[in-house]
């Protein structure tokens, strides 16, 4: 169990390490990469894209595994050349899984998440659809089918994960002869490029020449702009989530037949019906008709206050993890679901991140929506550890943290109250 504790201690340490590396080179090369709202709807996805996998995962793996032992014609001994073999295989398998999510619209209706973000950096990494955790076991079961063990499978996966915390970089130039085999910044900030001559280009994750083998390799020539074409100005992660759905079905409901009804989900997001039009962009543009930047203006009292209340999110989350660590390795769905401490933690990170959301977009009743967060956390915490060890101290530490935020909620909020009164 240690070793699990500090593989959790050890990816959490590299993440900050990195973000603060990263802005520190940024700060020299005087470049601005994060916005508050952007980051934090970055790490939203991400929260509920693991969370959905801390409980998916153990139908995925349960699968590949029975596959391994049952079904696969072979077995692969694990080996240094079998784990370097299964990563080539996990990085070609990656490399059709990300080109048809740009080529097929169900799957982009997921993978668009990552492309919403007009900002690059290492915050963008995280913002993925909880959905393409579905898509992505169909397209690695194979590997399961082709002898590989289920750590073999897993561990490359990582490995092709913690790469990707390299490749989202703007403050990392051309690497000169390493850019003939391996996947650079350089490469993917043209894959996350919405200029013309980028676009559905640079697909592969680990090693580059996937792209070139295949003809979708393009070099950067200038720094791309980044995001979607059509633009995405919200901070909601359901919205994040689901607005492309909400796309692909308002198309299908307007067109006739059923073809072209099917036809939308099945082909490119270039394509529409020919008796229904795109759905308007939702970019502004200025009085020259150029595109304006999206950035949302958050007051500095509520920035601070916004970081203090992802923190306890985040917490939370690592928490998650911790406690899954513990559980038996051959853990089922029921004992996740019934298990109060992982229900509790879960419970606060899904309240949490939708009142961030809310925040952020400055909502009318937000200071209502995170007074429910606050009373959740304290609730569900009583909930899910009164009876444990940890009890004595973390309940009167969260009933204080919530007291506190709720002071700060009330003071914030008590002026333009009055106000609105008094108007």
């Amino acid at each position: 169990m240690l070793n699990l504790y500090w593989l959790i201690i050890i990816g959490v340490l590299i993440i900050v390490g990195l973000l603060i590396l990263e802005n520190r080179a940024a700060k020299r090369k005087k470049l601005k990469l994060y916005t508050l709202s952007d980051s934090i709807v970055n790490f939203s996805s991400g929260l509920l894209e693991r969370v959905f996998d801390v409980f998916f995962s153990v139908i995925v793996l349960f699968g590949f595994n029975y596959i391994y032992q049952n079904i696969a014609p072979f077995q692969i001994s694990l080996s240094p050349i079998s784990w370097i073999i299964a990563l080539f295989i996990t990085d070609f398998i990656a490399y059709w899984f990300h080109r048809l999510s740009h080529e097929v619209n169900f799957l982009w209706a997921a993978h668009i998440v990552h492309h919403q973000s007009e900002e690059l950096n290492i915050t963008t990494v995280f913002r993925v659809s909880f959905l393409a955790v579905i898509y992505r076991a169909f397209f690695f079961v194979w590997m399961a089918f082709a002898g590989f063990d289920v750590f073999t499978i897993v561990s490359t996966s990582v490995f092709l994960g913690f790469y990707q915390l390299f490749t989202h970089s703007r403050v990392i130039g051309k690497l000169g002869f390493i850019e003939k085999f391996m996947t650079t910044p350089s490469h993917h900030r043209v894959h996350h490029g919405r200029n013309e001559k980028y676009m559905d280009q640079n697909y592969s994750h680990i090693f580059i020449f996937w792209d070139k083998l295949f003809g979708t390799f393009v070099e950067e020539e200038e720094e791309p702009d980044y995001g979607i074409t059509s633009g995405f100005e919200k901070a909601n992660v359901i919205d994040t989530n689901f607005s492309y759905w909400k796309n692909l079905f308002t198309r299908a409901s307007k067109t006739k037949t059923i073809k072209n009804k099917i036809n939308v989900f099945l082909k490119g997001p270039a394509w529409t019906p020919e008796d229904v039009n795109h759905l308007p962009n939702q970019f502004k543009t200025d009085i020259n008709g150029e595109r304006v930047p999206h950035k949302i203006s958050i007051k500095k009292e509520t920035q601070v206050y916004i970081v203090l209340s992802v923190l306890i999110t985040a917490v939370s989350f690592i928490g998650l993890l911790f406690i899954k660590s513990q559980l038996a390795k051959e853990v089922g769905l029921y004992e996740l679901i019934t298990n109060k401490n992982i229900v509790s933690l879960v419970g606060i990170i899904l309240i949490s991140v939708l009142a961030h959301s809310a925040i952020i977009e400055d909502k009318r009743f937000w200071p209502i929506i995170d007074f429910v967060r606050l009373v959740s956390i304290f609730s569900l915490t009583i909930f899910g550890f009164s009876n444990t060890e940890i009890s004595f101290w973390l309940i009167p530490a969260i009933a204080i943290y919530c007291l506190v935020m709720l002071l700060w909620l009330v003071k914030m909020n008590i002026k333009p109250f009055r106000n609105t009164l008094s108007a």
